[in-house]
């Protein structure tokens, strides 16, 4: 097993919307006890699966005071249920809560959390771009004037500051447009599930941005979220992805372009994750689209199988450029999937 990276962070997703509220806490604190570098929650209003799904900065802002040292993050927070300035305003209290622990992970948008609400869903790139702009001059302590696209500001300020006066801020980037995003503005990417080939792929889109402004691939933490299971028999951890394939791979774009070329209904053909509504009508589409994937498909989409496999599985998103592994535990036991983490396979990568 070759160790390719030595400086490589692991993550973990709180279980929502599976948890009930006050056991997240607990959870949180175990987790970093085990050696996770990073704690993550979904900014969500409705999830699929449904589920418990509490407000995710107030989740932050109570893990922060069971915690001590992992950073804490949003995969991933919109620009369009908060005004810059009043995310900015949440974002730094609870960095001060947690010491300057906060990452802010940011993307374009889901159809659940918006389209059921009223909330305007237009030009969603355009206003996470101006919506960056915003929060990174009002976390300065500038006292600003803006006439924007999306928002006005006239002597506006904080009265609350990050700690190290700025938060990382990371893209939930997938298409061309975003990922080229990353490179040029972020300080991190959070990837949907993709292959190692996959990832390595879309990363070139990452660096070509970041060349254009001035920057290279070190200046960005490039992360991933995957699914994990890691049993005593492989077959017992496969067979944990195969129950979930349809979150594994959340669109069939993603499954063709992984060489997988299977047959699908018309009504299936463009379902995303993404567009998604939490409606029987969605819910049944996502349970037939994920009857149809092969299940070596989400395996190779996903960190399964005993210690070895996991320790290889890592190593080649590592080759393919990973160096931040957000983790969604879904053993058939999560504590013996911990455990496998905290004293075999975080070891193994952070004593290289």
């Amino acid at each position: 097993m070759e160790l390719t990276e030595s400086n490589i962070r692991f993550g973990c997703f709180l279980p929502i919307p599976a948890t009930p509220v006050e056991k997240l806490f607990r959870i949180a604190k175990v987790n970093e006890e085990a050696g996770f570098d990073s704690i993550w929650v979904p900014d969500h209003i409705l999830f699929i699966p449904p589920g418990i799904v509490p407000e995710a900065w107030s989740t932050l802002a109570a893990t922060a005071t069971v915690t001590e040292k992992a950073a804490l993050g949003t995969c991933v927070t919109d620009p369009h249920r908060y005004h810059p300035a009043v995310l900015a305003q949440k974002v730094a209290t609870v960095d001060q809560i947690s010491g300057g622990r906060v990452i802010l992970g940011l993307g374009a948008g889901e159809a659940m959390n918006l389209e059921p609400f009223g909330i305007e869903w237009k030009k969603p790139i355009s206003k996470l771009v101006e919506a960056v702009t915003i929060m990174r001059k009002l976390w300065s302590g500038e006292v600003l004037n803006y006439e924007g696209r999306f928002w006005r500001l006239k002597d506006a300020f904080l009265q609350i500051n990050p700690v190290k006066g700025r938060v990382p801020i990371y893209f939930g980037a997938n298409g061309p447009r975003t990922l080229r995003l990353t490179g040029e503005m972020a300080d991190g990417w959070l990837s949907i599930p993709l292959s190692p080939r996959l990832y390595k792929e879309r990363l070139k889109l990452v660096k070509e941005g970041a060349g254009k402004a001035g920057r290279s691939l070190d200046d960005i933490d490039t992360g991933v979220y995957l699914y994990t299971s890691v049993t005593e028999k492989a077959e017992d951890a496969y067979k944990q992805i195969e129950k979930i394939r349809s979150q594994v791979i959340p669109s069939p774009d993603l499954l063709r372009e992984a060489g997988y070329d299977i047959e699908l209904p018309e009504e299936l053909q463009s379902i995303s994750y993404f567009k998604a509504l939490l409606n029987s009508e969605w819910v049944e589409k996502f349970l037939a689209y994920g009857e149809l994937i092969p299940t070596e498909a989400a395996i190779e989409f996903s960190i399964a199988g005993t210690v070895e496999d996991c320790i290889n599985k890592i190593d080649e998103f590592t080759k393919a450029g990973v160096k931040h592994f957000l983790l969604l535990n879904v053993g058939p036991d999560p504590r013996q999937v911990m455990k496998a983490y905290s004293e075999e396979i975080i070891p193994y990568f952070k004593s290289k």
